[in-house]
């Protein structure tokens, strides 16, 4: 008995990579949904993955990133822009734009009855 829970325990670091690769960000994303991914100073953008593609909404443009390997949840990026999404954290730096910081995916409110 001994021996299988020296065995399991090994095993706890990837029970926990395979739970967050099956979090929320990834499930919604594939279903095409538009995200609201909320910022520090009051900015924010929208988001929907599109299988290997990100798009970011921003106020006056739209980015369209390329998804890289990364051991780091969910990574996109090109030439303009690098978006890192892991669990609901994200990260997002633009080019010539360093002040998107503390940003979250943003819980949709509950409907008002």
């Amino acid at each position: 008995m001994m021996r299988a829970v020296e065995i399991a325990v090994p095993a706890l670091p990837l029970i926990a990579a395979l739970m967050l690769a099956g979090s929320l960000p990834a499930q919604a994303a594939d279903n095409h949904e538009l995200l609201h991914v909320a910022c520090g100073q009051g900015r924010g953008f929208g988001l929907r993955i599109e299988g290997r593609q990100a798009r970011v909404q921003l106020a006056d443009s739209e980015l369209v990133l390329v998804r890289k390997p990364s051991s780091l949840g969910q990574h996109f990026r090109n030439g303009e822009a690098t978006l890192i999404l892991d669990d609901g954290y994200v990260a997002f730096v633009q080019k010539d734009d360093w002040d998107w910081q503390d940003c979250h995916l943003d819980e949709p409110s509950a409907p008002k009855r």
